[in-house]
Order: structure tokens, then C-alpha cells, then sequence
């Protein structure tokens, strides 16, 4: 799904990965609407049946597959054709942890990245070498309390960007609430400005 101007003729691309059991009309109501930058175009790839991939995001891989690949191929299809330096990649809960992951294996020169209550894919004994990241601006929310990515995992992502390079913010909200919040519009705004 597109919303916005063509990719072309737009000052920014947001490309946008929604979460589980979401698709992209809820990334369009919970952020597109809320970001309010009509000279932006918005890529919003879907998963089928509204999920990328079936188990935790803290499972070992291999229980993921071959779901996770085909994940990670539909987001790298939506960036297909879009120059790296104008794209802001951005995804919430099972989209942010895609997100996180398409950054440490395939890293570009984006604009800027959003991880939302998202952390990197894998378990523990799942060690993702994250690829050079070379003052790429990531931008990071989720919550405390946030039942479906608890927060020492965004943590440990959070120390893992910037030792490959990242300039990562984070904020941490005290609401249990598992949603795209304020601060994290504010984020997502401030990288495609």
C-alpha cells in the first residue's frame, strides 16, 4: 500500500512495517495521520494474514522460518528502487523488530530508522553480527512495562547499533499500553524532517 505523493516526487520515503496482527491501515491511523507531512510517500508493506513471522521475536530463528525470510524479502521488496539517503525505515512491535534486523544483516545508507517496540530477532544463541552502521540516526521508543518486547532486549539492541556506528536515541514511556505513542510520532516526524 502507498499514501503521500510518488516515492519521486516526495522530499522523504517513509517506508512503514506494521505489527502483528495489524496490516497497513493501522500504521497509517496510528502514524501517517499523526506525522501530518503531505510532502512525504509513504511504502507500507503487509504481511499475509497479518503476521510476519509466528513465533516470539526472542525464538531461535530457524522457528521462524521460512517465514522470517519471506518477511525480511517483502520489507527489502517495498525499498526496491527507493534511493537509500531519502528513505526513513520505520516499524512497530513485530515491524520494528524486522526493522531492527534488516538494519544489523543489510544495512544502507538511509536517511534515518525507527525501531518501536522492536528489538533485534533471535535468541541467545542467535548471534546477529550487526554490519557497520556509520552515524545512521536511529530513533527508539517502547515502554518499561511493554509486555510483548521486554525492555532488556531493546536495550541490548540499543548497545548493539551503537557499537556498530549508530547514533541511537531512546525513550522509555512508563505506560503498559502496547501502541504507537506520542513520543513516538515525535520521533518518527523529527527523522523525516
Amino acid at each position: 500500500m502507498t499514501a503521500g505523493p510518488s516515492p519521486a516526487e516526495a522530499r522523504r520515503v517513509a517506508v512503514l512495517v506494521h505489527g502483528r496482527n495489524q496490516d497497513p491501515g493501522y500504521m497509517l491511523e496510528h502514524l501517517v495521520a499523526r506525522l501530518d507531512l503531505p510532502d512525504v510517500a509513504y511504502v507500507l508493506p503487509a504481511a499475509a494474514g497479518g503476521s510476519w513471522y509466528p513465533g516470539r521475536f526472542n525464538e531461535p530463528r530457524e522457528r521462524n522460518e521460512p517465514w522470517l525470510s519471506h518477511a525480511l524479502d517483502a520489507v527489502d521488496h517495498a525499498l526496491a528502487g527507493l534511493p537509500a539517503e531519502r528513505v526513513v525505515l520505520a516499524g512497530f512491535s513485530q515491524g520494528g523488530c524486522l526493522v531492527a534486523d534488516l538494519l544489523a544483516r543489510t544495512p544502507r545508507p538511509y536517511a534515518g530508522a525507527a525501531v518501536l517496540t522492536g528489538a533485534l530477532i533471535g535468541s541467545e544463541d542467535d548471534v546477529t553480527e550487526v554490519a557497520p552502521l556509520a552515524g545512521l540516526p536511529v530513533y527508539m521508543e517502547t515502554s518499561r512495562y511493554d509486555e510483548w518486547v521486554a525492555i532488556e532486549y531493546v536495550k541490548a539492541t540499543l548497545q548493539r547499533l551503537k557499537e556498530a556506528g549508530a547514533r541511537v536515541e531512546l525513550e522509555v514511556a512508563d505506560d503498559p499500553e502496547h501502541r504507537i505513542r506520542d513520543a513516538a510520532v515525535a520521533g518518527v516526524r523529527a527523522l523525516l524532517s
